[in-house]
This record gives structure tokens, C-alpha cells and sequence, in this order.
């Protein structure tokens, strides 16, 4: 059995003390003369030191060896934490910098693999209907400032593997990709791209799954459980950067909506306005005295103005029911 690296040190101490008291007996067997007891004696208190000696260096150099192995476990994780943070400023100055979330998302590729080593990242991002995936590829090497990203595939929720993390609202590792390819077709798509094993983490904003950040590697059992603490609060900043690019759009929708809508409402008030003031003149026309034909007119002048007004009426109720839509909407993505 091979001996442990920290204990090296304590066994080294101990052979060369063993091998010095040895020393007599292999004498003896040798055919030599032992020493007189004059000269033993001191020679046998001289081990009996060494020996308690040897006893407190061996608690000595354990000691020394535990801290030394905690102070380096203690600054491997700090390391980590401080890459963590790294990559968490990254992503805030890269979120205010851009409203774009995929496409900070690929800016961001590179860091997150430094935190978690992995081949390639995914970010799959749920429709607002919520029936299906937008999915997004970064490679982690460093490829270069980007300006727009499009979806690549677009998946159902359904027999997707990144929909049971949506629903289950947990992390799912995947040790062998394969043996969830003939049921999943997310995991059909990773397996014949070369990739062997997966860590899928959901994105969830005040309580609501918006997606899912992926992970993948062409190596077998790459991930594991221990991993998802580093990845946990970038996906829940992807998350919040998600929603709040959701609710900048759905702002902008309802800005041009409100201000459609009060324009229609102006121009619907003022063309019934003229109508009303049309209608008035066409009953002043038919109490005049004029003839059977153009009474006939008159009326049908007064009929089709009052069945404008009807439809400005609908036109106005529409817009202001439109407007409480988006501002529920709103409400609701907030």
C-alpha cells in the first residue's frame, strides 16, 4: 500500500531512527561484540530522546501538513469565488451595457466555462405563450464582439429535457446524453452534435421559470451536483436580465399603443363631431320644403352618418380595451 503524501515526512523520521536501533542486533548477527554497558547506556538514552523527539516532530509535521493542505483548499476556493464575481460584474456591466440577453449571453460565454468547465453553452429562453424554447449556441472560446444573434432551434416544451427542468423548476445533471436521446429531442440534437454528458440549470425570476442555462461536454460524467452553487446566481441574473428586457419591449408596445390609441380617440371625436354636425343640418334640410327625392337623400345622408358614428363608437371601445389589455400585460411581466 503506497504510503500518503503527508505522511512522507513522519515515516522518513521514523525508518532512520528505526534503522539506528537496529543497528546493534545487525552487529550482533554480524558476528561482532556488543559495546560494554558503560557505553549502552548512554547510547540508549541517546535513542530514547531521539524516539520522544521523533514523537513530537511526527504531531509536529502532521500539524503543519493539515494546514498547509487547508490553507491550499481554503485558496482554491477563494480563487473560484472570486472568478464567480468576476463573471457576475461581467454580466451586470454587460446587461446594462446591452438589453440584448442572448447577446450578452455570448459575451459572456467564455467566463462562465472558466467557472465551470465545459465545450459549449446553451441558453434556452421560454416563449411568452409558454410552449416553446428559443435556443441559443456559444462556443467558450473567445470569438470576437458580436452584434445580433438569432435563435438557432427552436424547441416544443414537450419530450424536451429542458422542459422537465421548466416544470420541475430544478437542475438536472446528465451523466450519459444517450440514454435520453430516444426520448428527448433536445438531447437527440446534443448527442449527435458529439456531446456525451449535460448540466441543465433553470432560470427563475420571483418565482416564474423563463429558461434554462445548458451546459455540455464531449466527456462522460463531466458535471456534477457540487457545480450548480457557482452556476445558481449567474442564472438567476440571465433570469432577471430576461425578464427586464421582456418588460422593456412590452413597455414599448404599450407607449405606441397608448399613443395610437389616443390618437384614434382624438380622430374618432372630431370626425363625429362633423357628423353631428352634418346630421343637424340634413333635419334642418328635411323640414324645409323640398321635394319627396330629396327628403329620399336627406334620409339616407342621415342614415349612413349615424352609422359612421356607430363604428367610431366601436373603434373607441376597441382602442380603450386594447390599451387595459397591454396595461395588464405590463402589470403582469413586472
Amino acid at each position: 500500500m503506497a504510503l500518503r503524501a503527508d505522511r512522507a515526512p513522519v515515516w522518513a523520521v521514523w525508518l532512520l531512527i528505526a534503522f539506528g536501533a537496529a543497528q546493534p542486533l545487525v552487529w550482533r548477527l554480524a558476528g561482532g561484540t556488543l559495546p560494554p554497558p558503560a557505553f549502552l547506556i548512554p547510547l540508549l538514552i541517546v535513542w530514547i530522546t531521539l524516539l520522544v523527539l521523533a514523537a513530537l516532530a511526527t504531531r509536529r509535521v502532521s500539524w503543519l501538513w493539515r494546514s498547509l493542505s487547508q490553507s491550499e483548499r481554503d485558496h482554491r476556493s477563494t480563487l473560484s469565488q472570486l472568478e464567480q464575481l468576476r463573471t457576475q460584474t461581467a454580466m451586470l456591466e454587460i446587461v446594462a451595457r446591452s438589453v440584448d440577453v442572448p447577446l450578452a449571453f455570448q459575451e459572456l460565454a467564455s467566463r462562465i466555462a472558466r467557472v465551470v468547465p465545459c465545450d459549449r453553452l446553451g441558453l434556452a429562453l421560454l416563449s411568452e405563450d409558454g410552449e416553446e424554447f428559443q435556443t441559443y449556441t456559444a462556443r467558450v472560446e473567445d470569438e470576437g464582439p458580436r452584434t445580433h444573434v438569432r435563435p438557432e432551434v427552436v424547441f416544443k416544451v414537450e419530450r424536451t429535457m429542458i422542459g422537465s427542468v421548466i416544470r420541475s423548476r430544478e437542475a438536472l445533471l446528465i451523466d450519459d446524453m444517450e440514454k435520453g436521446a430516444p426520448d428527448y429531442l433536445d438531447a437527440n440534437v446534443v448527442v449527435t452534435a458529439g456531446f456525451q454528458s449535460g448540466l441543465i440549470v433553470p432560470l427563475i425570476s420571483s418565482g416564474k421559470p423563463v429558461g434554462t442555462l445548458n451546459l455540455v461536454s464531449r466527456r462522460p460524467r463531466a458535471f456534477s451536483r457540487a457545480q450548480l452553487p457557482l452556476l445558481e446566481p449567474i442564472a438567476e441574473l440571465l433570469a432577471v436580465a430576461w425578464v427586464a428586457q421582456q418588460v422593456q419591449v412590452t413597455s414599448g408596445k404599450f407607449r405606441t399603443m397608448e399613443v395610437m390609441s389616443e390618437l384614434t380617440l382624438s380622430i374618432a371625436s372630431d370626425i363625429n363631431s362633423a357628423l353631428q354636425a352634418i346630421v343637424s343640418s340634413c333635419d334642418l334640410l328635411a323640414r324645409a320644403d323640398t321635394s319627396l327625392s330629396d327628403r329620399q337623400d336627406i334620409g339616407t345622408i342621415v342614415e349612413q352618418a349615424r352609422r359612421i358614428a356607430e363604428l367610431l363608437e366601436k373603434m373607441r371601445q376597441a382602442a380603450a380595451r386594447r390599451l387595459q389589455e397591454a396595461s395588464v400585460s405590463m402589470q403582469d411581466k413586472v
